[in-house]
């Protein structure tokens, strides 16, 4: 049995807790108007809020809720079919092994940091990119075709990520 890729929570998981929220406030609001109808309690919220209805003619407001209904629903059906993101990073020629790209980022910055010359280095990854920043040290001009080859070194066989550095002299 192959196991599932590990992925982050699915767009929709938020809208749903907003539906969620919102359904919570309409038995709120249903379970007051039944409480008014009985006699329990005052007026209606429900009745004072939905009294514009009775207008025959229609509103600019009211179409504008509509209108803004109908892009809200459209967003929230897209985002219910968009699939969620990975989490974490395939091992090269592992099925089962997954590294997370924060442990990359980390490892990609101490290799940095091993480098001669350097001073800081930090890491961070965007897609299947990764981006090496290197302090350097003043007056050193190490270059940067060796931090490249040290976090490719670092990083072979973990992800196959195309690595730019951008390298910048510390001041004195």
């Amino acid at each position: 049995m192959k196991a599932r890729d590990p992925r982050r929570l699915p767009a929709a998981t938020w809208f749903g807790l907003v539906g969620a929220l919102l359904l919570a406030g309409l038995a709120v609001l249903f379970g007051q108007h039944f409480a008014a109808e009985r006699g329990w309690t005052g007026d209606s919220w429900l009745r004072g809020a939905l009294g514009f209805v009775e207008d025959p003619r229609p509103s600019n407001a009211v179409l504008a809720v509509a209108v803004a209904a109908v892009l809200l629903g459209l967003w929230f059906l897209i985002a219910a079919c968009i699939p969620a993101r990975r989490s974490h990073l395939r091992v090269d020629g592992r099925d089962d092994l997954w590294v997370s790209p924060r442990a990359l980022e980390a490892l990609a910055a101490d290799a940095a940091e091993r480098s001669p010359g350097v001073l800081h280095g930090r890491g961070e990854i965007r897609r299947r990119r990764l981006r090496v920043e290197a302090l350097l040290a003043p007056g050193d001009h190490a270059g940067v075709a060796g931090i490249v080859q040290t976090v490719g070194d670092r990083l072979s066989g973990l992800a196959d990520l195309e690595v730019s550095v951008q390298a910048k002299e510390g001041t004195r």
